[in-house]
């Protein structure tokens, strides 16, 4: 509590979309929400034992996507971390809007062309990101759904399925399954991807 600063240690990061950076620093948060009181025990066994989930199914619902919206209640951070990772890597204009801001408008331009990937955990948000996915499927919009929150899948939906978790320990459960599907998506659509060609890894213009 008397530290002037945290520092994460991970090595070096060769990937241009920020894969190792991200989990460091989730860890820093981790590392002060513990030392705050909160009970670090589910986010750490996230982490020492990463689920398996397979993405073919979700990869093959965006292959013929224009564009790929993300969005989250209480999961909002990691999806406007894939949002980043999907416009970096695929070189596609993919961004990433909180389920209200999604709901009030921005509907409209939902549709096949339009990919959808929401975050659903273990908490009271749960049900809001359950109405939200069935007025996805109803525009027509390819649909995944990263769910932790133990309820039944969405029909119409591609669901990637976690163990029931919040917070932390449904982040650290479900980054490294959205970075693989984030790194298979872009190296489905560009030769080169991962390869930097109008920026560098590190911004040294301002």
């Amino acid at each position: 509590r008397t530290v002037p600063c945290l520092v994460g240690a991970g090595g070096t990061e060769l990937a241009f979309a920020a894969t190792r950076s991200l989990t460091v620093t989730f860890a820093l948060h981790l590392a002060i929400l513990a030392a705050l009181g909160e009970d670090p025990a589910a986010a750490l066994a996230a982490l020492k034992a990463p689920e398996t989930v397979e993405i073919d199914a979700a990869l093959a619902a965006l292959s013929k996507v224009a564009t790929i919206v993300t969005s989250g209640r209480k999961l909002q951070g990691v999806a406007e971390a894939l949002a980043l990772g999907f416009t970096e890597l695929s070189r596609l204009p993919c961004f990433s809007l909180e389920g209200g801001q999604l709901r009030h408008g921005p509907m409209e331009m939902l549709g096949p062309k339009i990919g959808v990937v929401l975050f659903r955990g273990n908490d009271p948000t749960a049900d809001l990101v359950t109405a939200m996915a069935l007025s996805v499927v109803e525009t027509g919009a390819p649909l995944i759904v990263f769910e932790a929150s133990g309820k039944p899948p969405v029909a119409g939906a591609v669901t990637l399925v976690f163990k029931p978790a919040s917070g932390l320990a449904a982040i650290f459960a479900m980054l490294p399954v959205a970075q693989r599907l984030m790194i298979a998506f872009a190296d489905s659509r560009v030769e080169n991807a991962g390869t930097p060609v109008r920026t560098t890894k590190i911004t040294r213009s301002e």
